[in-house]
């Protein structure tokens, strides 16, 4: 009978419960009346010592026959138990020994429950037992070796729980075993050489765990074995021989361990069944055999982050080929020819990912697509506009020349298109209005002429960014761009656009950046942008602008204006953004007088009655001020042009896109020596520092990586691609990045950050004895507030990205608060994009995709696997940390006792006793102090305590241990707005 993988694993594990019942299952016998009284008491005294919160074995009494109890099912021969089906029923307890005496049992599944402790040595006592699945449990110690008394086990599936120790040696008797499965555990030691004896086995899953040593030669004699995996333990030397040889294998995940050496030659004759394989993260080297062109099932080809060398082979029998990644190698070598497999993959029309980054390729590109940062040259080949189901395209950082094809206007699917730093010309093609789901456009730096098509700027899909900055474009900014109501930043600066800004881009009520900087637009800025609330950076320096400068500035929510080098003239307002000659820069504009003292303009004229009463002396005074001010302009303008043409600018200086240039020196300077005194934190990856930039005089956090850490450079990169194709309002803010060597020439990086005054939602639950005030703790409405930007901010990475982002790490101490405690969501250092056909693997079938996060925010099970259901676990237990005030290392919660558990079981009739007592204390008074009823509560507090329990159940339904229990993000996010509405309700009736 086949065993089935047709879902993916990154971290290198399967879903085991599915398989293994296509493995195995033909169906048990059905129900029969009658019975044992053994059997009838052993299933009582199991119900007794056991805690049932739903309800789920009150059939189990003497109303029924125990063959018809919820969960039992009977043999036809025998009036005896054969199978105790329990999985997913929020069980709670030790599993007490009196199921040892279920002496007939075939089939016992506790599987995703609560149940800890020890697994009970009585299980050796059921001689029948052929499947045993006790996972995503939280069993601790060791896996008792008497199982291996149970020799008709066919399947022990014990994943997700807290197992450890060493894997007994004893399971090498089981010869009837076909799947062991003990991923996600604490389990160590060696694989026992003695495995090699399991001459049934078809499943091998020991994924996440600490096992280390060699991998087993004598695994090489399994020759049933189909699937294979042993990723993210620490297994050392080479992969052995003998397992290539085992012509049945179908999956092959070792990835994240410290192996090295080559691949055999012949890989691919020797596992002609293979289709799925991942080798990245370890030590690997030499070339990728070309005998894999043979392996045609293969449809997951993933080695990244390794050391192989040499020519790509072909893969063109691959045709269903969906994953392709051979990123961070040392392939190619830089010839014209490096490219040419990406040609034999034409043939797979299923592929969804392709990532060749990060190697040493060279030549051109041919009628394939490929990633960014290699040195690829050439034109980009009107084939390209065949690859109609491409969602998102990067050619961003290589050397292409030619035109942008029309054809390209043919991808209709389109969401991203990076094509900035190349050296492409002619015009930008108009039938790039045709790809209507287009989010983001980056065609910067470039040589590309001509006009603005207006077919571009009516994009209305544009709401990330539009970048066509450092080109050479002509001609007016069509009106056409009162189109762009959704866009967040627009950059055209560096062009030669000239004419009036149109006032047609007051509709563009969405946009927070604006650059237009060193162009030729001339005219007023028009009258219209008043209406642009948004706006906080606005740069229109270098330009030809004319006319008073507008009042409606300074009532604009601007943190950032650059109105230099122009021909404004009149007074210089003084409110708003203009209060701040650091924000706010005017040099260079020859007319303009007034404003504050730090600008340094002249005074304003007075009427020529009153400056006929001024004295000789004060006109001396007021003409040696004006040919001071007009020689500091002269000054200034002549610094501005030198600063532009020199080359050789310092490192810390504002870049082409806007970006400030961070140096090592810059960031050392800024903290003080990186000095103890602005330390904010430490991470897993590194330190957070509070620092106050020369550049910009404005205060920012800054994240040193620790590169000594495994990972910190992967979390550097992480974040910044994260970072760098998301843009929300609840999101931290990146200001920019710093990637170089300090002075004793080691490696150096480090992400700056909008700094956030109120620290971290973590400070402010769980404050330390120097931290605490009566003013330290968060009012309801302020945790409420928190609550929605956070759901708000999830909303957004699962939904509304081009492709779903799962954060991987939610936790109060990564959610920050500014000036007016809005809740931010940082560290993106462990998210992963998840492509569609991966988001929709995860959804539908168990994983552990690579699992991460932080100790009790990760969802249990197959919940903790990469998916947007863990991300809203994590979100669950974070709101009931946050309206019950109790932090996970309570020493309440032990033996099996969490969170989730403790607010779930007041649900029915006391939640006020789990509530942090500050909340309902708020409203526990009437207007006048005195309390309404004999309890001392009155209606406002009965109000208070109605939504605290629909955000309970809101937490409670969201940290689910069962995935297909928790509730989407967004209607989280919609809960959480309604009772927001219904609180400020009650305040203005209060």
């Amino acid at each position: 009978m086949d065993l089935l993988y047709r879902h993916r694993v990154l971290s290198g594990s399967f879903s085991c419960l599915t398989t293994i019942i296509l493995l195995l299952g033909s169906p048990l016998g059905s129900m029969e009346a009658g019975g044992n009284e053994t059997d009838q008491l052993a299933l009582l005294e199991f119900k007794a010592q056991i805690t049932d919160p739903g309800g789920v074995l009150s059939s189990w009494n003497d109303s029924s026959h125990f063959c018809e109890w919820y969960g039992v099912k009977c043999g036809h021969r025998h009036r005896r138990v054969v199978v105790l089906n329990l999985q997913s029923n929020n069980l709670l307890s030790v599993v007490p020994p009196h199921i040892g005496n279920l002496s007939f049992l075939r089939q016992v599944n506790l599987g995703s429950n609560s149940f800890h402790s020890k697994i009970p040595s009585e299980f050796s006592r059921l001689l029948r037992l052929q499947k045993l699945f006790l996972d995503n449990n939280s069993f601790s110690g060791q896996i008792p070796s008497n199982l291996s008394r149970c020799s008709n086990l066919l399947v022990l599936v014990l994943n997700y729980n807290m197992l450890e120790a060493n894997l007994p040696a004893e399971f090498s008797s089981l010869s009837k075993l076909r799947a062991l499965a003990i991923e996600v555990n604490n389990l160590m030691g060696n694989i026992p050489p003695s495995f090699g004896n399991l001459s049934s086995l078809q499943l091998f899953a020991t994924t996440r765990n600490n096992f280390g040593g060699t991998i087993p030669e004598t695994l090489g004699q399994l020759r049933n074995l189909q699937g294979l995996s042993l990723g993210s333990n620490k297994f050392v030397g080479t992969i052995p021989i003998s397992i290539f040889n085992i012509s049945t294998m179908t999956v092959l995940y070792v990835e994240q361990n410290q192996l090295k050496g080559a691949l055999l030659s012949d890989l691919g004759f020797t596992l002609p069944n293979l289709k799925e394989i991942d080798l990245g993260d370890n030590h690997l080297t030499g070339p990728i055999p070309e005998s894999i062109s043979n392996a045609s099932n293969v449809d997951y080809f993933s080695i990244p982050s390794n050391n192989f060398t040499g020519k790509v082979p072909s893969f063109s029998k691959m045709r269903g080929l969906y994953w392709f990644s051979i990123g961070y190698n040392n392939l190619g070598s830089g010839q014209s020819a490096d490219l040419n497999f990406l040609c034999s993959l034409t043939n797979s029309t299923k592929l969804k990912l392709l990532d060749i980054g990060d190697n040493a390729f060279g030549g051109p590109l041919p009628n394939c697509i490929t990633m960014w940062v290699n040195n690829i040259s050439g034109n980009i080949p009107s084939e390209i506009g065949n690859l109609n189901k491409m969602s998102r395209m990067d050619l961003a950082g290589n050397n292409f020349s030619g035109h942008i094809p029309d054809s390209i206007g043919y991808l209709s699917m389109l969401i991203e298109l990076f094509l900035e730093d190349n050296n492409l010309h002619g015009s930008i093609p108009s039938s790039l209005g045709n790809c209507q789901k287009l989010l983001l456009l980056d065609l910067a730096r470039n040589n590309l002429s001509g006009n603005i098509p207006q077919e571009i700027v009516g994009l209305s899909s544009l709401s990330i960014y539009l970048n066509l900055s450092r080109n050479s474009l002509t001609g007016s900014l069509p009106r056409e761009v009162e189109k762009l109501k959704n866009l967040d930043e627009l950059c055209l600066n560096g062009n030669r656009l000239s004419q009036q800004i149109p006032s047609s881009i007051s509709s563009c009520t969405s946009l927070e950046r604006l650059y237009l900087q060193d162009n030729f637009f001339e005219g007023p800025l028009p009258s219209t942008m008043s209406s642009m609330r948004g706006l906080q950076v606005l740069n229109v320096s270098n330009n030809q602008l004319s006319g008073q400068i507008p009042e409606y500035l300074a009532s604009l929510n601007l943190t950032n204006l650059s109105l230099s080098y122009n021909n404004f003239e009149g007074a210089l307002p003084t409110q708003g953004v203009f209060k701040s000659s650091i924000s706010t820069s005017v040099v260079g504009n020859k007319k303009l007088c007034g404003g504050l003292p730090d600008f340094q303009l002249p005074k304003c004229k007075y009427e020529e009655s009153k400056l006929k009463r001024i004295s000789r002396t004060a006109k001396i005074m007021i003409s040696t001020v004006s040919a001071s001010v007009g020689a500091a302009c002269i000054l200034s303008l002549s610094y501005f042009f030198w600063l532009r043409h020199n080359k050789n600018a310092p490192a810390s200086s504002f870049s082409e896109d806007g970006l400030l240039r961070i140096s090592y020196h810059s960031l050392l300077k800024a903290t003080n020596g990186f000095s103890s005194i602005n330390l904010l934190g430490v991470g897993s990856f590194g330190s957070v520092y509070k620092g106050l930039l020369d550049q910009t005089q404005s205060i920012v956090a800054i994240k040193i990586l620790d590169l000594t850490c495994r990972g910190a450079s992967k979390s550097f990169i992480a974040e910044c691609e994260a970072l760098r194709r998301i843009r929300h309002r609840n999101l931290v803010k990146v200001l920019t990045a710093c990637s170089g060597f300090d002075f004793n020439g080691n490696d150096f990086k480090a992400l700056v950050y909008e700094f956030m005054s109120n620290g971290s939602l973590d400070e402010w639950l769980h404050p330390s004895a120097s931290q605490y005030t009566e003013k330290s703790k968060l009012s309801l409405l302020e945790r409420v507030n928190i609550a929605t930007d956070v759901a708000c901010a999830l909303d957004y990475l699962h939904h509304h990205c081009d492709t779903p982002m799962v954060h991987c790490d939610l936790k109060p101490s990564n959610v920050l608060l500014d000036d007016e405690k809005s809740g931010h969501v940082g560290d993106f250092g462990l998210a992963r994009f998840l492509p569609e056909e991966m988001h929709k693997l995860l959804t539908n079938q168990s994983s552990s995709i690579g699992v991460k996060g932080s100790f009790g925010y990760v969802a249990p099970g197959v919940g903790s696997a990469i998916s947007i259901e863990g991300d809203v676990y994590s979100f669950g237990v974070l709101v009931l940390e946050m309206f019950t005030g109790k932090k996970l290392t309570n020493d309440m919660f032990e033996n099996g006792l969490n969170l989730h558990r403790y607010t779930n079981a007041a649900l029915a009739d006391q939640v006020e006793k789990v509530i942090d007592p500050i909340l309902l204390q708020e409203n526990q008074e009437s207007e006048n102090g005195q309390t309404l009823t004999p309890d001392g509560k009155n209606k406002s507090w009965f109000r208070t305590l109605e939504c605290l329990v629909s955000i309970i159940e809101i937490g409670v339904t969201c940290s689910s241990e069962s995935p297909r229990e928790r509730m989407d993000i967004s209607d989280a996010l919609n809960k959480l707005q309604g009772i927001k509405k219904k609180l400020l309700e009650f305040i203005v009736i209060a």
